[in-house]
């Protein structure tokens, strides 16, 4: 019976063919990006979510279904509006569902940021004064008041960084044009911070009302801070005694008790519990905090005070017994993230990261303990309740897309916590090109977690994550002993992390023969507070070492081993790092590869070490004293014992006495000149089809930067007699040394034929050029077994290395400080210059830099400008593509516009050692389905015409 099992084509790495086109990432592919449920919907089956439509130029469209099913559901947008917020440039929280079940949601036009409301079957209808400057996010609706909404309020009235005002207001929808009432003021960045209360912050977030509706939490935190680095949680009473002037009163500032004085403290996502009684004066809060060094969660009491005018607020308690090592939010990069959510008064369903994972689990509130559900999901977020036994969220799988799925917890226990088919429904995907077989299972790649031996700042040894994907195709297989060329990815933020869950644009790599290595670097989030500060004061050190590690580390012979690098004892860490130190160290060996006509490929390593040295001083002396010594004794001789000499070679004139001596002093310096000449300048090793394993050596005397004298000999190792290829190991005096040979046969036996014998070249190199032989030597002996292995998880001599934004820098850096690790690289928006950076930013981020760089460009300038990819351009050898918006506010395109020219003067050719492309209209990452597709495409071809060999 004949065998069913494909046969996959030999084909380079990163030249496979692929059924996962550019078209097909953007054909009928949205972007899920909130999820919020109707106010009053009583069904459990009501859901609304916001979906990025890139095939209608971007827009986002806020969709309403009323039966867990995308396929009737309504546009709230009515097609033509966009729910997008610009609060903080980032934006989110778009929209929220007022209490009567109406929404309310911002329009993203730069003309006017206007905010409508949307009532059933009802045009939507512009609840704001027309201002431009403005612009709402993050809504917090009142629970039983369908008129009363509170919203984080942008100001751009003075439009520069310093100038933007953020406030916490409530909007009055009573009345048209909504009254607005600021509830917490803001201020500009030379303004002074309220020291005794919550007024005059620089950011506001989380605004929300109790479900009682008496108190309101929120949020705040100032410059230099971010959302993930030191933030302040409040609760007040809300006033509504005079409903002209609605005002928070009694303010109570949350804390948790520092065990080191100063230290900054994270404090989020404050969630209002539901009550057993809803009409109860005192409220739980729930909140995460990482006092413990991870962002645990904690809960807190508030109720009014004996008075009645006042507030009272409960010492914080953990919600678990014991602290956990888990993250149990995100960092809020935008306005109304949900990572977790009360289902009940007695039940919290809770997302945590897991290394790169994001998994979800379950609290009983009577008797706390996490309990995890096992689910096929890898990433999930945007968690919102439907009813006491089900909820809403966003998740993605490993060979799925993302979806908006609900998720009954009805017979949950007694399947051991692991969710089945049938507590699943799926309400919207992303994509469909899996589920409905446009794409099979098998060319997808899924993640796999790993561990890298890393150094800090100061020295010493740590460790770092990374997640690799590796080649995956139904149709097409790697030569044997080959190893993939590699993109390593950086995340953007940089206080962000990398995805694991199902991505067309990673697979769109991996189905054409490259492995994606997403690199996790320290300041990632998601591994805890310590791993986060590395980051401090560090960026541009930090990120750029860790992802140079992961690609040394990927391009050795330890990334072979399937144990984590922090299980392996200390011996066997100090051996896997001696070995990539070993192997980076020959990164600046010339090796120079080509390929040959008919199949063939030649390799040749030249002679890096200095052609003079000291030493050559003491050799060259010690000759030329040899030869004054031999001529003043000729002298003598010649002079006071010529009876001594045979009449018939005594030179009985000047002449022949100073030709003598000429001749002895040659004879003299002849081993010292032969020497010289002799050194050997290059070897070379050329598989030749049909003909067999050419080995030669050239040796010439190198003067002043020239070679004179050059000669050049050769031999040939026929076809039929060479048996095989390895990397072997002798002794040499006191050491050990690997060498690359041929297993040859003769009709006088076997013999080994030492490739490379006069350079010996060290591991690293031996293994680079066994990488590039054996595969042709292997063709040509396929009757023969072969023991041709790879010798590490990604090719060497084909590192890639690709970021966006934050990445993007991170990329530029690697290039221009680190020339030899990596072979090209693609910088999506990337930042260039730092000055430039902490000059041109927005407001959110206009002093971030401050705390990543460890200060001011005015009190650490030479930082700034040391740690600037602009400044040292000159020193990238690798090509580089950029690509940038013309239209982005968070890295301004004059960050890409002065690196290229620092390109160009540095004598860089257009279209061989750099690209530059900008798309037009297009801001802080590309959403017009025809600019995802073009800057893919540019990216592919860069890395096939001018960093890969075929």
């Amino acid at each position: 019976m004949p065998s069913s099992k494909r046969t996959k084509t030999v084909a380079p790495y990163g030249f496979w063919d692929s059924p996962i086109s550019t078209d097909l990432l953007v054909q009928k592919a949205t972007g899920l990006q909130e999820v919020l449920v109707p106010a009053n919907s009583e069904t459990g089956q009501e859901v609304a979510w916001i979906e990025l439509r890139m095939s209608e130029s971007g827009r986002y469209a806020l969709m309403h279904s009323t039966d867990l099913s995308s396929q009737n559901a309504s546009d709230v947008t009515a097609g033509k509006f966009s729910s997008r917020s610009g609060v903080h440039e980032y934006g989110g929280g778009a929209a929220a569902s007022l209490a009567d079940g109406s929404f309310i949601f911002t329009d993203y036009n730069p003309k006017a940021f206007d905010v409508l409301r949307s009532r059933k079957d009802g045009e939507p209808q512009v609840v704001t004064s027309e201002d431009a400057a403005i612009r709402y996010a993050d809504f917090g609706p009142h629970p039983t008041d369908a008129d009363l909404c509170l919203a984080v309020q942008e100001d751009h009235t003075e439009d520069t960084p310093s100038t933007v005002v953020n406030s916490i207001v409530l909007l009055d929808l009573s009345s048209a044009p909504a009254k607005i009432h600021t509830l917490l003021q803001g201020k500009k960045a030379d303004e002074k911070t309220d020291a005794n209360g919550p007024q005059q912050r620089d950011f506001y977030t989380f605004a929300r009302f109790s479900p009682n509706g008496q108190y309101v939490c929120w949020v705040s935190w100032n410059h230099p801070s971010m959302p993930f680095w030191d933030t302040q949680l409040w609760v007040a009473r809300i006033d509504r005694s005079d409903p002209a002037a609605i005002k928070l009163a009694s303010p109570v500032q949350i804390k948790l008790p520092s065990t080191e004085a100063g230290k900054q403290q994270v404090l989020q996502q404050p969630v209002w519990a539901i009550p057993a009684n809803a009409k109860d004066d005192a409220a739980k809060l729930f909140f995460a905090c990482d006092a413990t060094g991870y962002l645990n969660l904690y809960s807190a009491t508030v109720s009014s005070d004996s008075q009645g005018d006042g507030i009272s607020v409960s010492s914080p308690a953990p919600i678990l017994p014991e602290p956990v090592e888990h993250d149990f939010v995100a960092p809020a990069w935008t306005c109304n993230n949900s990572d977790y959510i009360p289902l009940s008064p007695d039940l919290l369903i809770v997302s945590y990261f897991e290394g790169a994972k994001r998994r979800l689990g379950l609290i009983n509130l009577r008797r706390p303990r996490l309990i995890a559900l096992k689910s096929p999901f890898v990433e999930v977020g945007q968690l919102r309740h439907l009813s006491s036994t089900s909820f809403a969220l966003l998740a993605a799988r490993a060979d799925e897309p993302d979806s908006l799925i609900r998720i009954d917890l009805r017979g949950l226990a007694a399947n051991d916590y692991a969710l089945q088919d049938t507590n699943i429904t799926v309400i919207k995907r992303s994509s469909t090109v899996v589920s409905d077989g446009v794409i099979d299972k098998e060319y997808l790649s899924e993640a796999r977690e790993i561990e890298f031996p890393t150094t800090l700042p100061n020295g010493e040894h740590a460790v770092a994550h990374a997640n690799i994907f590796e080649p995956k195709s139904k149709d097409f297989v790697g030569p044997k002993g080959k190893a993939p060329p590699c993109i390593f990815t950086v995340h953007g933020g940089p206080s962000s992390n990398s995805r694991v869950g199902f991505s067309l644009q990673t697979q769109f790599w991996t189905s054409r023969g490259f492995m994606v290595c997403a690199v996790d670097y320290g300041g990632t989030t998601g591994y805890g507070r310590e791993y986060l500060e590395r980051l401090t004061g560090q960026w541009g050190v930090t990120d750029v070492i860790d992802c140079v590690a992961a690609a040394e580390f990927l391009g050795s012979r330890a990334s072979l081993d399937p144990r984590p690098f922090g299980e392996l004892t200390y011996a066997e860490q100090l051996k896997v790092r001696q070995e990539i130190e070993a192997a980076s160290a020959d990164d600046d060996t010339v090796v120079h590869e080509q390929p040959l006509p008919g199949g063939g490929v030649s390799v040749t390593i030249h002679n890096t070490t200095p052609a003079w040295s000291w030493s050559d001083l003491l050799l060259a002396g010690a000759s030329l004293g040899a030869a004054v010594v031999g001529v003043r004794f000729a002298h003598t001789v010649m002079t006071n014992y010529t009876h001594c000499i045979p009449a018939l070679i005594r030179p009985t004139t000047a002449t022949a006495r100073h030709a003598v001596k000429a001749g002895i002093a040659a004879v003299s310096l002849l081993p010292y000149v032969a020497a010289k000449v002799g050194r050997v300048v290059s070897e070379s090793v050329s598989v030749l089809p049909g003909l067999g394993v050419q080995l030669a050596t050239t040796r010439a005397l190198r003067v002043f930067g020239k070679t004179v004298f050059e000669r050049r000999s050769s031999r040939l190792v026929p076809e039929d007699r060479v048996v095989d290829v390895y990397v072997g190991e002798a002794y040499r005096l006191f050491s050990v040394i690997d060498y690359l040979a041929l297993a040859t046969s003769s009709s006088r036996g076997a013999h080994i034929e030492r490739v490379f014998p006069h350079l010996l070249p060290r591991l690293g190199v031996v293994q680079r050029v066994y990488r590039a032989i054996a595969p042709h030597i292997a063709h040509n002996h396929d009757d023969k077994p072969s023991r041709v292995q790879r010798t590490s998880l990604a090719d060497p001599t084909a590192r890639l290395i690709s970021g966006g934004s934050a990445g993007g820098f991170t990329v530029l850096a690697c290039l221009c400080f680190h020339p030899a690790v990596f072979q090209g690289g693609a910088s999506r928006y990337g930042v260039s210059a730092l000055r430039l950076l902490a000059e041109e930013s927005h407001k959110f981020e206009s002093q971030y830099p401050f705390q990543l760089i460890g200060g001011t460009p005015q009190s650490v300038p030479k930082t700034y400008h040391d740690r600037s990819p602009l400044y040292a351009a000159s020193r990238i050898s690798a090509p580089v593509i950029l690509l940038q918006g013309s239209e982005d506010r968070v890295v301004p395109q004059s960050q890409a516009d002065e690196f290229v020219k620092e390109l160009r003067k540095g004598g860089g050719v257009e279209g061989r050692d750099w690209w530059y492309k900008v798309y037009e209209g297009e801001g802080h990452g590309f959403r017009k389905s025809e600019n995802v597709k073009d800057a893919l495409e540019e990216e592919l071809a860069w890395w096939r015409t001018r960093c890969l060999v075929r």
